[in-house]
């Protein structure tokens, strides 16, 4: 029996095996060795192992440990954090350095790639009408925040918008609902994020913000953080979104 197509087959079946792991095991396996914690000012740390979100609740284990510090998405150094009643930066030579209560602290061993955007007021805009109308609120609403945000969140060449509307916390108004919204557009559709509509009870509800767009998880496009602070920031919800199939989940919140 002639051997030689056998083997020239099972050649073939090693090389076309150890090409898929060069092109997807390795990546699985590097993707396996990252290593991420966030901090997001005094109220939420997540972390990320093995492709897996948690939260952190003993922060003895953080402490002293160099973050890259962020505050309104900009980099303003590398220090070390320590927490007690609140949390504190020092630099190398253990100086105190300040810092604000909505800061972004990054640490990880690989390179995470963070957006610098910008917010725009926004005076009038179909989408909002359109969404406003969705969920059943008065056109006439009168808002606390109203703004969007222009990137390119899917890495495909065009910009998307993203919303925020809230009434939260607004004066001298007594609307029947408290509402706060995000959203998305891209090509003319409208893609929900955060909705938070409840009855008005008198400076309820909760006042969302874009807090960051990164890429944490080292896949297409990006993440999305939305913080949401409650009446005098007595408390605050942080959330980390991700898109797929065309729609927005919550990766992890506090």
């Amino acid at each position: 029996m002639n051997k030689k197509p056998y083997i020239i087959s099972i050649g073939i079946l090693i090389i076309f095996f150890i090409v898929m792991f060069l092109v997807f095991g390795l990546d699985n396996i590097k993707k396996d060795s990252y290593s991420t914690t966030i901090v997001l000012g005094k109220n939420s740390v997540f972390g990320l192992r093995k492709q897996n979100w948690y939260r952190l609740a003993d922060y003895s284990e953080i402490n002293w440990k160099k973050y890259d510090i962020y505050e309104n998405n900009e980099k303003i150094g590398k220090y070390y954090l320590w927490f007690d009643d609140k949390w504190y930066a020092f630099d190398n030579n253990r100086d105190p350095i300040d810092i604000g209560i909505r800061f972004l602290g990054i640490r990880t061993n690989y390179k995470i790639d963070l957006v610098d955007f910008k917010t725009e007021d926004v005076d009038s805009s179909t989408y909002i009408d359109k969404v406003l109308n969705d969920n059943k609120l008065p056109s006439d609403s009168k808002f606390t925040s109203k703004y969007k945000v222009d990137l390119d969140f899917d890495k495909d060449g065009v910009e998307e918008e993203f919303y925020i509307i809230s009434n939260a916390f607004i004066n001298n108004e007594n609307p029947e609902k408290i509402f706060s919204i995000a959203f998305m557009v891209k090509d003319d559709t409208i893609y929900p994020m955060y909705t938070d509509i409840r009855k008005n009870t008198s400076l309820n509800g909760c006042k969302p913000y874009f807090n960051a767009f990164l890429n944490v998880d080292d896949k297409d496009g990006y993440e999305v953080i939305i913080s949401c602070s409650e009446y005098s920031n007595s408390k605050t919800t942080d959330m980390i979104y991700k898109y797929e199939k065309n729609s927005f989940k919550i990766l992890i919140s506090n």
